[in-house]
């Protein structure tokens, strides 16, 4: 693991409160943890939405941070903790696949470690549990 990515991780965190972009990329980050390192958009999304009810965020800014989203991949993409690519899909209720973006991370185990004791992780694990 290069600690170049590393580094680049650590210094992300330690920007969460400086803006939108940030958090939301750390978010992102905390997603696609849950997600085992990948995801397509929606699933993404899906489990961001989910993450920012258990901070207990009003839909007002649940739709400014959705609205991060895109300058959050770039950050990351950026700084090369990421990959977003654009990957067709099967969809049953289309007549073919669709083009969707997918997000990966080649740094999982970087990501359990750095927010292996993070509580909205943790709670969010939780609600999903109890159904």
């Amino acid at each position: 693991m290069s600690e170049d990515v590393e580094q680049a991780l650590r210094d992300l965190l330690r920007s969460v409160d400086k803006g939108i972009i940030e958090r939301t990329a750390a978010d992102i980050l905390k997603a696609l943890l849950l997600l085992y390192g990948s995801a397509w958009e929606g699933d993404l999304m899906d489990t961001l939405a989910g993450l920012w009810s258990v901070r207990g965020m009003g839909l007002k800014e649940m739709g400014e941070a959705e609205a991060a989203v895109p300058e959050a991949e770039k950050l990351l993409v950026e700084k090369g903790l990421i990959r977003v690519e654009k990957r067709y899909r099967a969809d049953l209720g289309e007549s073919g696949p669709i083009l969707e973006k997918f997000i990966s991370t080649d740094h999982l185990l970087l990501l359990m470690r750095v927010f292996s004791g993070d509580i909205e992780l943790d709670r969010y694990r939780y609600q999903m549990m109890q159904g």
